[in-house]
């Protein structure tokens, strides 16, 4: 009746603020609590099921607990559900000891009759590696099981995507996953594999309550999983209104300390220019992706506000799409790098919070080396007239529309990109489309751009879950490999990193790997950018990771200097 009860109130909330616009929040938050302007973006509750390279894990990182975080900028590994790890000699096996009187979320819809264990990691690991272990087993002769609806909705829920572990063919990793014991977990690998842990530890890979899952497949409700979450993190979910705010409040029992501001509502109801205009009014007291052509009115009064930046695991790039004959021209592809004029690109679109990408690999990654090579695609229109020899090829070039952390005015950079083209002859016909249509035309490989805008980022600092989506040949045909480039010399680079601990010969094998794309260009890379927040100054406890995400439980309010 409660989880009715709940759906009644959320279909409702729905309902009603698309006919009213914007809720208000309640005055008990504004007055208790904190608010945090974003945008609606790519949001869900379940970032496993986001689109690979979206990034909405402000909400999700406050409900959720992960087994691993990464901290201080390195490749070590905190644990957090997990007390500690083994890793067998021939690197196939991790035993994984899990933390004790940890408690998941009691909420309207949900009351839990356990703490967190074993089960909850096999199930959560499970669910998305896709093996159907991960859903209770159902008897031919079980009453439920000869309703066909039910078993409609039993096979429809095993297809549920998972798009970021999908792109890093986490099933073709990961063996088998199983409890030795209430607290002990085993991964069995197929291959050694280095990166496994930092993908556990990445904004994707949260921790579910298999109890919870059990309950709602029993109820025919197993959807409502990635809609009304329950987790383990430090709050937990009040209120939501779609596409306008969640509203959260603190977990009681959270395991670690509590923290230490109640109320927190995420308002997700504006653009850039409507939430830096809330944050001067004080009606949200963080927001992230200001717009940064603004940034100087905050820094007028700096003893007020106060920003905080540090440099991103992404990247912005235009790729070549490898089906059609003259971008597979390599004489055709460098004239294009050599166009353009990145550097214009980058002052005129993030406003000094970017800086020009010569490399694949981010330099906030640990894999990446300052002293790389200079390649020959820095901007010299000259230089490219030549390359063509007075040709002038016409283009299609395709954007998808939507503000990401790598680009947050696409349209803006695709006619920079067709004016720098032009001048050197190449006509360009920009078409704006749909993340939605994009998957449909890969789908049908009726995809017919020659250039495309687009970009990458990931929740760690491991460069395998960063070049193996957007570059590896396993990737073509998949919306992260837009450039449909396959190289087996760089597939092979990859696949050697995986196979050592040791995070220098790692680093080595990444350099090569990045030297075969730099040679070859299939992608231009044009910006990493710097992940920016500007913060009330009485707002204490900030700290901005490469990922974009912040702890609300470190937050408190204190004094100006």
């Amino acid at each position: 009746m409660l989880f009715r009860n709940f759906l009644f109130l959320y279909f409702f909330s729905v309902a009603l603020s698309s006919v009213q616009g914007a809720p208000r929040v309640p005055n008990v938050v504004t007055q208790n609590g904190l608010t945090y302007c974003t945008h609606a973006t790519g949001f869900s509750f379940n970032p496993q099921t986001a689109d690979a390279g979206a990034n909405m894990n402000v909400v999700t990182d406050q409900i959720y607990s992960k087994l691993f975080e990464i901290k201080n900028h390195s490749a070590t590994l905190t644990p957090v559900l997990a007390q500690s790890y083994t890793i067998s000699e021939d690197g196939r096996e991790i035993i994984i000891n899990l933390r004790k009187g940890v408690k998941f979320h009691r909420t309207p819809w949900f009351t839990p009759t356990r703490n967190f264990n074993a089960e909850d990691v096999v199930f959560s690991i499970n669910r998305v590696l896709g093996h159907d272990t991960y859903l209770p087993t159902l008897e031919e002769n079980a009453v439920t099981y000869q309703n066909p609806q039910y078993r409609i909705f039993h096979e429809q829920a095993k297809k549920v995507r998972f798009p970021y572990f999908e792109s890093i063919k986490l099933n073709q990793k990961i063996k088998s996953v199983t409890a030795l014991d209430p607290y002990r977990v085993k991964i069995e690998l197929f291959h050694p594999d280095s990166s496994i842990l930092s993908h556990l530890a990445s904004q994707y890979a949260i921790i579910f309550s298999q109890e919870y899952a059990y309950q709602l497949n029993a109820d025919d409700n197993l959807a409502q999983l990635d809609t009304h979450p329950v987790g383990t993190g430090p709050y937990r979910v009040e209120e939501y209104a779609y596409n306008q705010y969640v509203r959260l409040v603190r977990n009681e029992d959270y395991w670690q300390n509590d923290a230490k501001i109640k109320h927190i509502v995420v308002d997700l109801s504006t653009d850039r220019t409507g939430r830096l205009i809330k944050f001067l009014n004080n009606e949200c007291q963080i927001i992230s992706y200001p717009d940064v052509s603004q940034l100087g009115l905050l820094q007028q009064k700096s003893n007020q506000y106060y920003l905080q930046t540090v440099e991103g695991m992404n990247l912005a790039y235009l790729a070549f799409n490898f089906k059609k004959a003259l971008m597979r021209d390599e004489t055709i592809r460098q004239a294009v790098a050599q166009s353009l004029n990145r550097r214009r690109m980058v002052d005129i679109i993030y406003h000094h919070t970017a800086t020009v990408a010569n490399n694949i690999i981010p330099t906030i990654s640990w894999a990446a080396r300052v002293n790389t090579p200079e390649f020959d695609f820095d901007y010299d229109p000259a230089r490219a007239r030549q390359l063509l020899q007075g040709r002038t090829p016409e283009f299609v070039m395709w954007i998808v529309n939507e503000e990401q952390v790598y680009n947050p005015t696409p349209l803006k950079m695709a006619e920079l990109i067709k004016h720098d083209l032009a001048e050197v002859g190449v006509s360009v016909k920009v078409r704006s489309i749909s993340r939605t249509f994009l998957l449909e035309q890969l789908r049908k490989g009726t995809a017919d751009y020659d250039l495309i805008l687009s970009g990458w980022l990931t929740g760690n600092l491991d460069p395998d879950g960063f070049m193996r989506p957007i570059l590896s040949c396993d990737a073509m045909g998949e919306i992260t490999n837009l450039s449909h480039w396959c190289q087996t010399a760089f597939d092979e680079a990859l696949n050697t990193a995986l196979e050592t601990t040791d995070l220098q010969e790692r680093a080595k094998a990444y350099h090569h790997a990045q030297i075969i794309v730099l040679q070859a260009l299939p992608i231009v890379p044009i910006a990493n950018v710097k992940r920016v927040l500007a913060t009330n100054g009485k707002l204490k406890g900030v700290e901005l990771t490469p990922f974009g995400s912040i702890h609300f439980a470190t937050l408190f309010f204190g004094e100006t200097k």
